[in-house]
């Protein structure tokens, strides 16, 4: 396989960071999404997430570190290969597991497998029974984090082809065993390692995994069972949900392959800062300002909260170091929202201004008073 550090652009010293930098530039620059129909870039957006999962994962970068770099060669396709045969099974409880979980980390498969053992599915395969997840940032204000609310969003997605079923042919037309991969979704690939010459299977890159492709392409997808789609959709927003959470929209995600189940779209939330209001878990927090006098006499004052304008009262005397509690103002726990938080109010004192000589003089008297 090709130097997983070649293909990221990094050198072998290279920090995590540095290759978690690496790789979404260059996921970005070749995503299928961005490179429609480029057969090319899908190819290389694989053979970078191939590279990335051995230099982002300690113990395969170690293995791959150790083993030096390999050089492979494209063998006929089928069940068998010519080279050495090894049966990594035979390792299994003689010590030597480790030397098949090396071999795991390199090439993603289970070699049990693919030397005589027994596995029904692949991760590959398994992977194309429903569509791609989408994820997207919702943002919400405070008010709306702890009332719930309904808000309509506008994003694209692959959805099913609707004349087709999303199977890829002509409606009337059949679909035929793929060429390249004699129906079985899989391709393999020869490749000389230290160890000798053994077979990686990869899914088929033309029916891409299914085996099967039309024989006349569906005029509206042109083949591909899925049709790009600017949707409008209203989702309700409960209340109590908190920065980061993750909002699950079963079925809009991407189109599943093939006609199979379809990927969900999930909402990340993000509140906007509040111009008066802080969160601390279920709790609110504000500063008021409080007139000095109001401190020392006791007042009767209106207060923002989530839930709108509430009227405080102010204690005689109170300590402008103390923090005053609303019960219950505070936000509503997901799901059970009869639990709320408090609101809490911490006092700014606000001096009087433009005081008279005659009021600054009875001020003076009472200060001697209580000195």
């Amino acid at each position: 396989m090709n130097d997983p550090y070649e293909i990221l652009g990094v050198s072998k010293n290279a920090t995590l960071d540095e290759i978690k930098k690496a790789y979404r530039k260059l996921a970005h620059q070749y995503h299928p999404d961005k490179n429609p129909g480029d057969k090319k870039a899908e190819e290389k957006f694989k053979e970078i997430n191939n590279a990335y999962q051995i230099l982002s994962d300690p113990q395969k970068r170690a293995n791959y570190d150790r083993f030096g770099s390999f050089s492979q060669g494209v063998g006929s396709m089928g069940n068998g290969f010519d080279g050495v045969d090894f049966n990594f099974n035979n390792f299994r409880g003689t010590g030597f597991e480790d030397l098949s979980d090396v071999f795991e980390s390199f090439f993603g498969m289970d070699f049990g497998s693919a030397f005589g053992g027994s596995k029904t599915r692949t991760k590959a395969t398994s992977s194309r029974d429903k569509g791609i997840d989408i994820q997207m940032q919702i943002d919400l204000t405070l008010e709306e984090a702890a009332r719930g609310i309904k808000k309509t969003i506008k994003y694209k997605h692959k959805t099913k082809c609707d004349r087709c079923g999303g199977n890829g042919a002509e409606p009337g037309s059949k679909l035929k065993t793929c060429p390249t991969c004699k129906g079985s979704g899989r391709v393999y690939r020869r490749i000389e390692t230290v160890f000798g010459v053994i077979q990686q299977e990869s899914i088929c890159p033309t029916c891409d995994g299914a085996g099967r492709i039309p024989e006349q392409p569906c005029i509206k997808c042109g083949g591909k069972g899925y049709l790009e789609l600017e949707e409008n959709l209203e989702v309700d927003i409960p209340a109590g949900v908190s920065e980061g959470d993750k909002i699950r929209i079963a079925g809009k995600g991407e189109a599943g392959y093939r006609g199979s189940q379809p990927g969900d779209l999930y909402l990340l939330v993000n509140i906007k800062p509040h111009k008066y209001l802080t969160r601390d878990g279920m709790d609110i927090i504000s500063t008021v300002e409080i007139n000095y006098f109001d401190l020392l006499l006791g007042a009767r004052i209106d207060v923002y909260t989530i839930w709108g304008d509430t009227e405080v009262r102010i204690p005689p005397m109170t300590d402008p170091s103390s923090k005053l509690r609303l019960k219950g103002k505070g936000m509503p726990k997901l799901n059970n929202t009869s639990v709320c938080g408090d609101h809490y109010i911490k006092i700014k004192v606000k001096m009087p201004q433009n005081i008279s000589r005659e009021d600054l003089s009875k001020l003076e008297e009472i200060r001697r008073k209580y000195r």
